[in-house]
């Protein structure tokens, strides 16, 4: 583990389009200020994040095994994910989130800039401050 990772803080990404799984782990290899942490389907995040302490999750919307609006409410009604900032990332229309019931909450619709990204989580998860 490189010197300083333990205090990088942890990003669980919740994606199944290997495309976009490689983008992002260039992008935050290049930037070095998150860890990451992928999973390709509903099913295995169901399983692990709850005890995994992320300190984000970005989420896909349309995922195998179980879906992302599914995964989505799982993971706010557990007491150790109620309060993790979850990004949904969507090609879905407005009333496809309301019937999926993800209305709320940060949102990030396909096709993005990957700035919009760093810019999204820079705000949910401030840099600390050392000293």
């Amino acid at each position: 583990m490189a010197e300083g990772s333990e205090k990088q803080k942890l990003i669980a990404v919740v994606e199944d389009d290997p495309y976009l799984t490689g983008l992002f782990d260039d992008l935050f290899r290049s930037l070095g200020k998150w860890r990451l942490q992928f999973f390709t389907d509903g099913q295995s995040a169901r399983d692990c994040l709850p005890d995994l302490g992320a300190d984000l999750i970005l989420l896909d919307v349309g995922l195998p095994n179980l879906d992302g609006a599914s995964l989505y409410k799982i993971l706010r009604g557990h007491h150790n994910t109620r309060q993790t900032p979850i990004i949904v990332i969507t090609g879905s229309y407005d009333w496809e989130l309301r019937r999926m019931g993800l209305q709320a909450g940060p949102l990030l619709r396909k096709p993005f800039e990957m700035r919009e990204l760093v810019a999204m989580i820079g705000g949910l998860l401030p840099e600390e401050k050392e000293g």
